[in-house]
């Protein structure tokens, strides 16, 4: 017993021994040697340092060191919220520079979780705090405000932030990052030549390290491609991906088989599919989510009907997972800044009541209950004037609830009343033949869904495609499996609203009449861009026409109008038994 309270002593002692100084060179070191999680076990050790001698700044500089490491080991939320620990502490200390570098991290973990106009506002502060006296910092705030721009499609601002970026950077393995981002903006921007020259350039200077040299030949060689599709660059793109084989650099890789493989798609599909397949592989291996939903679509256009099913129903899992992911990964983000919030709250509700405390005390017996009086009446007018507001609130809501469904009301009475009135008549009638009554029942069929229909909304704009996309994975069923090929080269996010609607509607109805008449168990949907034209190719393997004329033959000449209002053609090919085909054409 006497050792061991002799050993505990010892380590108290050794505990105390060891500064805040040499526990900093400890962390250094693992650093250097990339050994992140005992960085960030140091890193911790040197936040409790701070705390045991009292120092503010030492407490700054290791909640720094916290967060560095913790993002490193991709733990953003953590890392995020000993980032505003340090920056507040900075603040206290009026550190300008080192406000300015944790505003910029938080700004960059901001972007990783989805949150762009936040990281923006971020960005822009922390480039206030530096104000141009660490260039690296400010032109790392620009490289974040491109990411945010391009994420958002703003590609003019994340041009002019990437040159920013370059022209600010004293780095040279920055700069070439920077570069690369920019030429790739011009290559989605279709502006191949802007993208060739930077790579051209980039692949001028003396590219040490082989990664970057093998990124550089790979992108180059595919601009190069999609600028012109005889343009001879098999070569470079077989010499990019040998680099990254000998490099094992898997990222790279996946990168290298889907160039390849849109190389090889009207060539030789057979060689085609074989880079979409290794990419899978390769992109499974690393766990990269992007990277297999984007191969898994190459392969899906390149395989036959049966097998496509298979990595279809892999795309829908994966994107449901990842979807899920990113549900969580938000949530326990958000949780973190409320957390962080609340406790800054409590913080000061407690520095306020203590105050308020000795004020009270110094105060007089009457100060007090005028005090408790007014307290108490500012708080019951306050709880009266929210009740009120509520109510008034409440009311409103009734009110509108109450207007809109007086319309709907007066327009089924309007518009459906004599319809149904006369649809019963005839139904009691036996003068009158089954078809006249059917084609009576499918006009208020039609009435009733128009007022329906004018009820709902359409999501248009730049997410219209997911939403499309949505659209069919309702429909989607163990019943009947829907497959969509080429939607991606529509661009339907780019199409006016009334075309995006308009092919919303057309598709509802045809899926709407798959699921009610045709006894479908496989859908495919083909989509092809000729120039400014698109088309749109819906088939499916269901009864056909015969068995349910009336209802197709009106949903038809629906979808008609709908198409010819954006000046474009429908035509249709349907027989008993052997299944139904609809061929949409119209201009961008």
């Amino acid at each position: 017993m006497f050792f061991l309270s002799n050993t505990f002593l010892s380590y108290q002692k050794l505990e105390k021994s060891i500064t805040f100084d040499s526990i900093y060179k400890t962390i250094n070191l693992y650093s250097k040697r990339k050994e992140n999680i005992k960085a960030l076990l140091y890193s911790k050790k040197l936040l409790k340092k701070g705390y045991e001698n009292n120092n503010k700044n030492q407490r700054a500089k290791a909640s720094y060191k916290v967060a560095e490491f913790q993002n490193k080991l991709n733990l953003k939320d953590s890392a995020y919220y000993y980032h505003i620990k340090s920056k507040k502490l900075y603040l206290e200390l009026n550190d300008s520079i080192q406000v300015g570098r944790n505003l910029l991290n938080i700004a960059i973990i901001e972007s990783n979780f989805g949150s762009y106009s936040i990281s923006d506002s971020t960005a822009v502060e922390s480039l206030k705090y530096i104000n141009g006296k660490r260039k690296r910092s400010v032109a790392s705030a620009y490289n974040c405000l491109a990411i945010n721009s391009k994420k958002r499609f703003l590609y003019k601002d994340a041009i002019k932030y990437y040159n920013k970026a370059i022209g600010i950077s004293n780095k040279k393995s920055s700069k070439l990052l920077y570069k690369n981002n920019l030429s790739i903006i011009y290559r989605d921007l279709k502006e191949y030549s802007k993208s060739i020259l930077i790579l051209e350039n980039l692949l001028k200077d003396s590219i040490s390290n082989k990664k970057t040299n093998a990124r550089v030949i790979d992108n180059l060689a595919y601009v190069k491609w999609l600028e012109n599709s005889n343009n001879n660059v098999l070569n470079d793109l077989l010499d990019a991906k040998l680099i990254r084989v000998n490099q094992k650099d898997n990222f790279g890789l996946i990168a290298s088989y889907s160039h390849l493989s849109d190389y090889f798609k009207e060539k030789n599909k057979a060689k085609s599919l074989f880079y979409a397949e290794k990419m899978y592989k390769t992109a499974k291996k690393e766990n990269a989510s992007n990277g297999l939903l984007e191969a898994i679509d190459k392969i899906v256009q390149l395989e036959s009907a049966e097998k496509s099913i298979i990595y279809y129903q892999k795309s829908i899992h994966l994107r449901d997972s990842l979807q899920k992911e990113k549900t969580k990964r938000q949530y326990k983000f958000a949780k973190i800044k409320y957390d962080y919030e609340e406790e800054e709250k409590q913080k000061l509700k407690f520095e306020a009541l203590a105050t308020k405390n000795q004020l009270i005390a110094e105060q007089e017996k009457n100060q007090k209950k005028n005090i408790i009086i007014f307290a108490i009446l500012l708080i019951a007018g306050l709880v009266f004037l929210i009740y009120r507001r509520k109510q008034q609130n409440k009311k409103r809501i009734l009110q509108e609830k109450y207007k809109t469904e007086t319309k709907i009301a007066k327009r089924l009475h309007d518009e459906l009343g004599n319809g149904i009135y006369n649809a019963i008549t005839k139904v009691l009638n036996p003068k009158f033949e089954t078809e006249e009554i059917v084609q009576d029942l499918d006009k208020l069929y039609l009435q009733t869904r128009a007022i329906s229909h004018e009820n709902d909304s359409v999501e248009t704009g730049e997410d219209f495609e997911n939403y499309f996309r949505e659209l069919v994975t309702s429909y989607n069923s163990s019943a009947c499996k829907i497959i969509l090929k080429g939607l991606s080269s529509l661009e339907l996010s780019l199409l006016s609203i009334e075309k995006q609607i308009v092919v919303y509607r057309v598709f509802n109805e045809l899926f709407v009449n798959m699921k009610k008449h045709s006894k479908a168990t496989l859908v495919v949907i083909s989509c092809k861009k000729t120039g400014n034209k698109l088309e749109m190719i819906y088939k499916d393997n269901g009864v056909g026409f015969r068995e349910n004329m009336f209802v197709i033959k009106n949903g038809l000449k629906n979808m008609e109008i709908r198409i010819n209002s954006i000046k474009g053609t429908l035509n249709f090919d349907v027989q008993a038994n052997n299944g139904f085909k609809a061929t949409i054409r119209f201009k961008r």
